[in-house]
Order: structure tokens, then C-alpha cells, then sequence
């Protein structure tokens, strides 16, 4: 039976670990010990223990994975939609003194299903795709700080992806003294 690995490079460079020693842990994880003696793999086991990842054994069958690296690519959704939900405001107060709803505050209402189906569409279980965005939608909130009252709907900013908008900005949001410009 072969085992087939995805492998997200964003999520490596993010973790600072190679592609050997993704696939290691990974086939330790999955207990696929032929398919690691198969493949010529260089891991830094030293490295890897000291991130959290793996508790060393004597021997690569008695390493054990630690929930710091099945947390990589898997996840609880439930707990990442309240995440996004306390963090995406709830209503916005407009110029001219009203308030817009963005999204109601349960979870699990009927007025959020559809964008909690959305969003399980975009993130796929996958924690570093979420902390991806929740670390956009910060860059959102500190650019667009002023402007809040023209915040999409959150089931609009979902369909749209309007986080990727941010993507270029995210490494000048806290600079007060550069001027930050977007092009729309």
C-alpha cells in the first residue's frame, strides 16, 4: 500500500524545518516504518525534539510524535471558527451613528452556518492555514483601524478571501512612521 504525503511548504518554512524532517515525523506519526527505512532521509532529530516535536527513543520505531506536530495538520474546526469569530468584530458602528452586524456571536447559529461551511472549505482542518489568516486578519485590523464601519459581512470577507489582500502588508502593519498604501 503506498502512503501518499502532502507536504505545504509555507508550513515548513513557518516551522523551520526541512521536507526530511516533515516526512520523518510524519512516517513515524503514521507508524510507516518500511516506507521511512525506504526512503534516504536526513532528519535532525536533535532539532526536531528540541521544537517540541518528537520525544527521541533509542530507536527511530521508539520516537514518539508530540502533539506539537500533529497540531501542524490537524485540528479541532469548531475551535478555530470561535477563534476567528472572537477576533472578527461582532458589529460596527457607522459614521452616521447606526451599527452594522457582521455576524451573530454563536457559533453555532443559524445565521453562521453558512459562513462556518465556508470557512471549513478554506482551512480543511489545517491549523497553519488558519493561523494564517487570523495573523492577516490582524493585519486588516491595524491598516484598516480607522475605516472599521466599511468591515465586510464575515460570510462576504470569508467568500471573497479579503485576508490575502493583507498578505503584502503583514510585515509593515505595526510601523506607525511608514506610510502603508494598498492597491486595490
Amino acid at each position: 500500500m503506498a502512503l501518499e504525503i502532502n507536504i505545504d511548504l509555507e508550513l515548513l518554512v513557518e516551522n523551520e524545518i526541512s521536507a526530511d524532517e516533515y516526512l520523518a515525523l510524519y512516517c513515524l506519526y503514521r507508524q510507516a516504518f518500511k516506507t521511512f527505512e525506504s526512503l534516504t532521509l536526513s532528519p535532525d532529530w536533535e532539532k526536531l525534539q528540541t521544537k517540541s516535536f518528537v520525544k527521541l527513543g533509542p530507536t527511530f520505531k521508539e520516537h514518539v510524535v508530540r502533539q506539537e506536530f500533529i497540531d501542524l495538520f490537524s485540528s479541532d474546526f469548531d475551535q478555530m471558527f470561535n477563534e476567528l469569530l472572537l477576533k472578527y468584530p461582532m458589529k460596527v458602528t457607522t459614521k452616521s451613528g447606526g451599527t452594522r452586524i457582521l455576524h451573530a456571536s454563536d457559533p453555532d447559529c443559524r445565521a453562521n452556518k453558512r459562513a462556518k461551511d465556508r470557512y471549513r472549505k478554506v482551512v480543511v482542518k489545517k491549523k497553519h492555514v488558519h493561523k494564517r489568516i487570523m495573523k492577516l486578519l490582524d493585519v486588516q485590523l491595524e491598516v484598516d483601524r480607522d475605516r472599521l464601519e466599511f468591515l465586510q459581512n464575515l460570510e462576504v470577507w470569508i467568500n471573497n478571501h479579503t485576508w490575502e489582500k493583507y498578505a503584502n502588508l503583514e510585515n509593515n502593519a505595526g510601523d506607525s512612521k511608514e506610510r502603508i498604501t494598498r492597491r486595490l
